[in-house]
């Protein structure tokens, strides 16, 4: 997983984009970006720099798969889940972020697969023997991860505000 800072001219773009409530199950707003082709490409240039140099394949190409707008204005939770047609996921909180709004959280995947976790105190958790790991969210922060990561956020008192994403998905080309 890595985070990086995306400039405030793409955030001001995806601002402007119809988003769509996490509970509605709409099918027709995963690809919010096609209409936005420079926007795409400066998002997945961010991602492919990170993740060539992460993978130290610097001649790699990547392609943005599906983006979405997500909204959260009632404060239910984000049922975990794992994106399944691509290999690295991107969450960019571009709009405002409350204290209220809770982080992104991702589930050990060694846990998932019934895969033997040591009982470690809860004094002694890192990002190393961690059943679940947090990700701290703020206006212009990006999160990238594996695609195959469970990740979601728990429920929250919305006090009147929106809670926003952009995510999208990545693919090597």
């Amino acid at each position: 997983c890595g985070t990086t800072r995306i400039p405030s001219e793409i955030c001001d773009v995806l601002k402007t984009l119809e988003g769509s409530e996490q509970r509605q199950g709409r099918t027709d707003v995963f690809n919010v970006l096609d209409e936005h082709s420079k926007l795409k490409s400066d998002i997945t240039d961010i991602f492919s720099l990170w993740i060539n140099t992460l993978l130290g394949t610097k001649e790699q190409k990547w392609l943005m798969t599906t983006s979405w707008v997500t909204l959260n204005p009632d404060g239910s939770n984000m049922v975990t889940h794992r994106h399944f047609n691509c290999m690295y996921s991107g969450v960019l909180y571009f709009d405002k972020v409350e204290e209220t709004h809770p982080p992104l959280e991702f589930i050990n995947p060694l846990q998932e697969n019934g895969s033997f976790l040591l009982d470690t105190p809860p004094d002694q958790k890192n990002v190393f023997n961690t059943d679940r790991m947090t990700a701290p969210i703020g206006e212009g922060q990006m999160i990238f991860f594996p695609s195959y990561v469970f990740h979601g956020h728990s429920q929250f008192e919305p006090n009147g505000t929106v809670r926003k994403s952009f995510a999208c998905n990545f693919i090597p080309i």
